[in-house]
């Protein structure tokens, strides 16, 4: 399963204001495989996190839970990729836009600069960034 394409995607409807684009940027988001649903909410000092919240395959082979296996830091490599935050510190730099930081728990558990971008068509990109190279991913919203 590809976890990074989880990470790259959300979606919601662009606000008027900042204050407004922060309440539509909050809430459930799909990938755009369907293979993972985010949760955006406001996080300390007032920033945007997304954390994973549901897998369609949330168990490995064995059938235990997926955990963070890829993280360099070997005494992160337990946490359950269920409730694994994936964006974090997005501080607003526009009416529809943060940047922060994106944590890909697949390609070896980096963590990439990042920016998630409301979209006027409701979905929102997300984009993670080593130097110079860029890969992004849409969201879209969900009820739950």
């Amino acid at each position: 399963m590809k976890i990074f394409t989880s990470v790259l995607m959300m979606v919601a409807l662009i606000g008027l204001t900042g204050q407004a684009s922060a309440k539509g940027a909050k809430g459930m988001w799909l990938d755009q495989k369907g293979k993972a649903k985010m949760e955006v909410g406001v996080c300390g000092g007032g920033t945007l996190c997304a954390r994973i919240v549901w897998l369609r395959q949330p168990n490995d082979r064995n059938g235990q839970p997926l955990v963070d296996s890829n993280n360099g830091d070997v005494s992160m490599r337990k946490r359950p990729i269920i409730g694994l935050p994936v964006a974090y510190n997005m501080k607003q730099t526009h009416s529809n836009k943060w940047k922060g930081r994106v944590y890909d728990p697949q390609r070896g558990g980096s963590t990439y600069s990042g920016s998630m971008t409301l979209m006027a068509d409701g979905r929102m990109k997300v984009t993670g960034c080593l130097m110079f190279i860029c890969e992004s991913e849409y969201w879209s919203p969900t009820v739950n």
